[in-house]
């Protein structure tokens, strides 16, 4: 969340104004935050931004399913022995939060050319 947003909100609870967001609007924001926080997208893009080596973010969910996508995440030499991605120090938690996220591209994701999801 950026820090005005959180001024916003302190601003609007001391008014007695009530704040709604959109549903997973927060969970999205914090996904992202933790991508990039975590260098996901050193690697990796996210709609068009980020690293070229991992695949688009949003394609993910052309070939895999959530829990394919958290164990990836957690361990990626379990899932694929040839991975050169690291072990996430991510709690479950987090790594639930990001899985969550990629999933909701699942309706519009379409893996790269030649990408074989392994």
């Amino acid at each position: 969340m950026k820090s005005w947003s959180r001024s916003v909100a302190v601003a609007a609870l001391a008014l007695g104004t009530v704040l709604v967001a959109a549903p997973g609007a927060w969970a999205d924001e914090k996904a992202k935050q933790l991508l990039e926080r975590n260098g996901c997208l050193m690697c990796h893009s996210l709609l068009g931004k980020g690293g070229k080596m991992g695949p688009p973010l949003q394609s993910i969910p052309a070939w895999a399913d959530a829990a394919r996508i958290a164990a990836y995440i957690k361990d990626p030499k379990a899932v694929n022995e040839k991975s050169i991605m690291r072990p996430s120090r991510l709690t479950d938690a987090e790594i639930q939060t990001i899985t969550d996220y990629i999933m909701t591209f699942k309706d519009t994701a379409q893996a790269p050319k030649g990408w074989k999801g392994d």
